[in-house]
């Protein structure tokens, strides 16, 4: 992890991770391969999310699961857990790993910097602790995970320079 910026209560740090798009049903089939591979049961809500310390599974639509695999070191897991999703011609994992980067944001003033950038509603009644988004920020499409200290906000990786740039002009202003 790289400290992108610590200023003006919001601390921003880069890393890359792991991440896969599950698509599938989401019947039980599904909820039980999940759950056996990674013991986590997928949750069943759009925009919720379910962790532990290696994994974050949040469900973005009605058939598709974003996974992002914590542990750097886990590349060949990903490659065999995409191999044993792709052998059931119902569900379908691709493995975006490369085309990611992340964004860890925390801090008192962590909403108001981002409200600088989209015109997103943090207030908690609206982006519960544990939930997902998608939404453009600094018109770059991104997905928001807000998880109970920090958020992680994801973009396209071309993109990843002048997101950053954009990142480090909302604290300083």
């Amino acid at each position: 992890m790289r400290e992108v910026i610590r200023s003006n209560e919001v601390e921003i740090k880069t890393f890359t991770a792991l991440q896969v798009i599950i698509r599938g049903s989401g019947d039980s089939k599904f909820n039980n391969l999940l759950n056996k591979k990674l013991n986590l049961l997928p949750p069943s809500d759009n925009l919720r999310i379910v962790s532990d310390d290696n994994h974050i599974l949040a469900k973005l639509s009605y058939d598709q699961w974003n996974l992002i695999f914590l542990n750097k070191d886990e590349n060949l897991k990903v490659q065999n857990f995409c191999h044993e999703i792709n052998k059931n011609s119902e569900m379908l994992a691709t493995n975006i790993s490369d085309a990611q980067v992340f964004f860890q944001i925390s801090g008192e003033n962590t909403y108001s910097m981002m409200n600088k950038l989209t015109h997103f509603d943090f207030r908690e009644k609206n982006f519960k602790t544990m939930t997902a988004a998608q939404t453009l920020m600094a018109r770059i499409d991104c997905n928001l995970y807000k998880l109970n200290t920090h958020i992680l906000v994801s973009c396209n990786r071309s993109f990843s320079d002048y997101f950053e740039d954009r990142l480090i002009d909302a604290v300083n202003f």
